[in-house]
Order: structure tokens, then C-alpha cells, then sequence
């Protein structure tokens, strides 16, 4: 971001300030504006901060939960994010999304997504049929809610995400300026879809390993070890819940779910998911010599990897700064020179002195390198 582009954030900032959100003072709101701000800013998609992404639009709205959902090519959610809804509710979502969740009278994701109608709103004054339907009953209300207010994130004409907020029966209905507030953190979302610039340093640390066997020839799982499963369900992919328990059967065509390329033995799938990206390796199994017939193998390996990017952020906004000294702070960790910091900001040198004193005592770093190894440890 430029710094005509960091002047428009900060002037969105001032005017929604000025909209109403329950229980949340000015320096809260504008300290969530600023971070969620920071979040699309790393150009990761949503999926990756959707946690930190749902916490704040909740907060800045006034919500009991939020939810993100992220769609695929054909516009259809690829995975979710839901902050409270239960696992055999995710799992419905999940795995039958296409036969309970599909049809004229479903007002679900894919309807929210479609670009022929409000881009925020559509489910503030819903119709008899929507309380009628398996969304509202299967979903909303077996998740504790009732009203619902929805957004669509486009990106090039595109929608790239769909957000719903919920509030309890018996709560407050949304109205408009509650839908107006979330509108303003459109244009914030979107940007969480802009590539940004490949840092020098590691952009992710390793997490939970699993792994899965699959048959070679038709791809039908054979068997997953409990870190697989617990991977598969964290990542609340579409078509690949495991909700169900420990015993839950694994998809059959779970490779086409994965996205497994016709020779899988290449390079490591990469796919976005709530907390960083699963990263799913193939390697091939011959069966042994002497075993004749025997079935070759596909072993999966499967891995959460944080991003290190978010790692940044998320230790940025733990520290009691202001908004200016959390982005030159955050300039330390993604990893640029300090003799870029004016440039990026607008901040002369006598004003960055005094606010990189303030950074560098509340990090408990001693000079610019020092603060960036800080905030990437």
C-alpha cells in the first residue's frame, strides 16, 4: 500500500468511527480498524486470518458470531470459517452442502454470492420462505441465531468471499447502520486478495503432521492416521468434513476434493484454510519385492503451515502502540530496511526516531534488526 492508499485507510478509519457498534469504545474501534487493515494488507486471502478477521467484524458491528466463507471458481464455498456453530452442523454444511443446502429456495452462500442483487443485506428483512428453509433451520437457527446480516467480497467483478454476521433470538435485528458498517470493510477485504510482495525470510513455520494412504489406481482413501483427520477437520473444506467423530469414513474421492493433479507426485498442493495453509505432499509406494499384485499406494503427507506474516501482525497487536507505531513496526517484520521506513509512512526522521524509541522499549528490542527478529521469532 502507497501512502495516497494509507491516507484513504486512515480517512475511512475517522469517518467510520463515527458509526454506531455496541459495548466498543473509539480507541478499541479504531485500534480493530487498524488491525484488520494490517490483516488484508499481507495479501493472503481470507481464508489464512478468517479467525481474526470474523473477531473483528463481529466486534465492530455489535454480532454474537460471525462467519467467512471463501468461494471457488464456479462460486461455490470452498471452505468456512464459523465461529460457534456446532461440529454436526459444520458437518451438514460440509458434506451436503449440494443435496440440503441447493435450490430455489435455499437463500444460502452461493445465493448470497451471485452479483444480482444488494451487496450487503440481502438477509436484513428475509421473506416467510428463508424461515422455511433448510439454511435457516439446519444452519442458522441449529448454530443458536436467528437474524443474520450478509456481504459479498468482489474482487474484478468476482466474489472471492461471502461474510454473515448472526445475533440470537430475541436480540436486536441488524438494521442499516449496522449493515453500514460492515460495508465499509469491503473494500479492506478485497485487498486481502491483492498479491503482495514475497518477503526475503521463511513465510510460514511448520505445524500438525499427517498423513493418509490412498490406493494409487482409483484414489480411494485407505486409511488416515488421527493427525490427518484433525487436519481435514480444522481445514472445513467442502466435501471434506469430518465432523462426525474419530470414526467418520473418509470421503472416496477425497484426491478431486484435495486437488490432486493427475501425477500428484510433483509439487506440494498449497491450500488456504482458517490459520495458515495445508500443504499436502503425494509420494508414490511400490509394494514391496516379492509381492506380486499387490496395490501400489499413494502416501499423503499432510501439514499445517502457519504464516510467519500473520505471526507478525497478531504479535504487533499485542503491543501498546498507536496505529503510526504499529505500522512501522510491522514494516520491521515483514522484513524492510529501516532507511525505507519515511518513505512508506511520510514520517521525517526526527518524528521516526522518537516513535521507533517507543517501538523498540515496548518490544524489548534494542535496534531495528533486533525488532524484526522480535516479531518474526
Amino acid at each position: 500500500m502507497d501512502r495516497a492508499e494509507r491516507r484513504q485507510a486512515i480517512d475511512e478509519e475517522a469517518m467510520v468511527s463515527q458509526l454506531p457498534a455496541r459495548a466498543l469504545n473509539a480507541g478499541a474501534r479504531q485500534h480493530l480498524w487498524h488491525e484488520l487493515d494490517m490483516l488484508c494488507r499481507l495479501g493472503v486471502g481470507l481464508a489464512p486470518i478468517a479467525p481474526e478477521v470474523c473477531a473483528a467484524l463481529r466486534t465492530l458491528v455489535g454480532a454474537d458470531a460471525a462467519a467467512l466463507f471463501w468461494m471457488d471458481e464456479q462460486g461455490l464455498p470452498a471452505g468456512f470459517f464459523h465461529e460457534d456453530s456446532p461440529a454436526s452442523t459444520q458437518d451438514l454444511f460440509l458434506n451436503e452442502f449440494e443435496r440440503l443446502f441447493v435450490g430455489a429456495q435455499e437463500t444460502n452462500v452461493f445465493a448470497l454470492a451471485r452479483p444480482d442483487g444488494p451487496r450487503v443485506g440481502r438477509l436484513l428483512a428475509p421473506d416467510a420462505a428463508y424461515f422455511r428453509s433448510n439454511s435457516y433451520n439446519l444452519l442458522v437457527r441449529a448454530s443458536g441465531h436467528h437474524h443474520a446480516l450478509d456481504m459479498r467480497v468482489e474482487v474484478l467483478g468476482r466474489t472471492r468471499a461471502v461474510v454473515s454476521l448472526f445475533r440470537a433470538p430475541g436480540a436486536r435485528g441488524f438494521e442499516a447502520p449496522d449493515a453500514a458498517v460492515l460495508d465499509r470493510t469491503a473494500a479492506r477485504l478485497a485487498r486481502a486478495f491483492a498479491r503482495a510482495p514475497t518477503p526475503a525470510w521463511s513465510d510460514s513455520t511448520d505445524g500438525l503432521v499427517g498423513h493418509m494412504l490412498l490406493d494409487a489406481v482409483d484414489r480411494r482413501p485407505v486409511l488416515a492416521d488421527m493427525s490427518a483427520r484433525l487436519l481435514l477437520q480444522t481445514a472445513s473444506l467442502r466435501g471434506v468434513g469430518l465432523k462426525g467423530g474419530p470414526d467418520a469414513p473418509l470421503p472416496s474421492d477425497i484426491a478431486s476434493r484435495l486437488g490432486l493433479p493427475s501425477d500428484p507426485t510433483g509439487q506440494p498442493i498449497r491450500i488456504p484454510v482458517p490459520c495458515g495453509v495445508l500443504r499436502v505432499q503425494a509420494h508414490l509406494l511400490h509394494p514391496p519385492t516379492g509381492t506380486a499384485g499387490s496395490p501400489a499406494q499413494l502416501l499423503l503427507t499432510l501439514q499445517l503451515q502457519r504464516m510467519r506474516q500473520i505471526d507478525v501482525v497478531r504479535r504487533i497487536r499485542e503491543l501498546p502502540l498507536s496505529p503510526l507505531q504499529r505500522e512501522i513496526a510491522a514494516l520491521a517484520g515483514m522484513g524492510h530496511a529501516r532507511a525505507d521506513c519515511s518513505a512508506l509512512t511520510g514520517v521525517g526522521q526526527a518524528a521516526l526516531k522518537k516513535h521507533l524509541r517507543v517501538i523498540l522499549d515496548v518490544a524489548g528490542a534494542t535496534d531495528w534488526d533486533s525488532l524484526a527478529r522480535t516479531l518474526r521469532a
